[in-house]
Parts: structure tokens; sequence; C-alpha cells
């Protein structure tokens, strides 16, 4: 997946769910390569919305507990936060636990990544904004090519991307 344009993909996602403006803080877990892409193309994007500032990034190593202990504590040390980047939807999901405790679902919107079932689920019931879906069929198709060309003597790329989408609750 280009997660350097998933990034993209969810700050624009973010950007339209606070009219563009509003503080927001990043759930991240900076050890990993693609989840430091996505937070790299989300803060690119964002500088383009001069209405919004970042006034956090933490990591909850793509974990839902850990999201729910550091969604706890952005509450508590951001009391006017109205949006959250998740990097992926456990880390989502468990913002949204901690923003559901709190009673702020309504004044905070969250953006994930994957797309899940679960995450699905919350988006239909608009307690989570949307989510970053990547194309799973799409890579194994490019994947069986790569390997094809191996195998007739061609050298593949050494990096293809492929692109992300976005799904909403108003999605089809």
């Amino acid at each position: 997946s280009d997660n350097a344009q998933g990034g993209r993909e969810a700050a624009q996602l973010l950007a339209k769910a606070l009219g563009g403006k509003g503080k927001v803080a990043i759930l991240s877990h900076p050890e990993v390569a693609s989840v430091s892409d996505r937070v790299t193309g989300f803060k690119n994007e964002l500088a383009a919305h001069t209405g919004i500032e970042i006034v956090a990034e933490l990591s909850a190593e793509g974990k839902r507990d850990k999201a729910v202990r550091v969604m706890e504590d952005l509450l508590q040390s951001h009391p006017d936060l109205r949006g959250v980047f998740a990097i992926n939807d456990d880390t989502a999901l468990g913002a949204l636990a901690a923003i559901e405790a709190a009673g702020k679902v309504e004044k905070i919107r969250i953006v994930g990544y994957d797309a899940t079932p679960e995450a699905r689920a919350k988006i239909a019931t608009k307690a989570i904004y949307g989510d970053v879906v990547q194309n799973p069929r799409k890579i194994g198709e490019l994947a069986v090519q790569a390997a094809h060309d191996v195998f007739s003597g061609k050298i593949p790329a050494p990096v293809i991307p492929v692109e992300v989408g976005t799904f909403t609750g108003d999605a089809p």
C-alpha cells in the first residue's frame, strides 16, 4: 500500500470531519516504517489546512488497550481536542472507547486505517468518522505479476505502490 497516500487521505477525511479547524492528535507507532509513512503523509497534507493544529503525537503501539490509556491522557491534557488520526483500527477503537467513556463522541472525530469489520460497524453508527482502506486484492495481483516477471527473467520495480481508498458512513 502507498502509506504516504493513505496518510494524506486520512488528513483529508479528518479536515472534512472538522470543517477545516480544530486541534487534533495522532496516535502513532513510530517503530514501524509503514506507520511512519502514514504519519508523514498525514502531516504533509494537514499542513495545507491552516485551521487545524496537531497538538500531540503519541505512540499507542498499534494496540487497543494502550490506545485507551493514551487517549484518556490526551483528553485530560487537551480538553479542547476535536480530532484523532489513529494509525490502525485497533488504535481507533481504543481511542473511541476512551472518548465514549468521557462522553465526547459528538465532539471528537476519529479517522482510522484498515476498515476492519468492527471499525466499519462503528463508522456506520458515526462513532468513527472514516477509515483509509487498503486494497489487498490489488496487492495480491501485483505480487503475482512481480513473481511472474522474476520467473520470466524480468526485474520488477523495487517498490510497487498500491493506491488506497477511503470508507465513511457515506460510502456504498
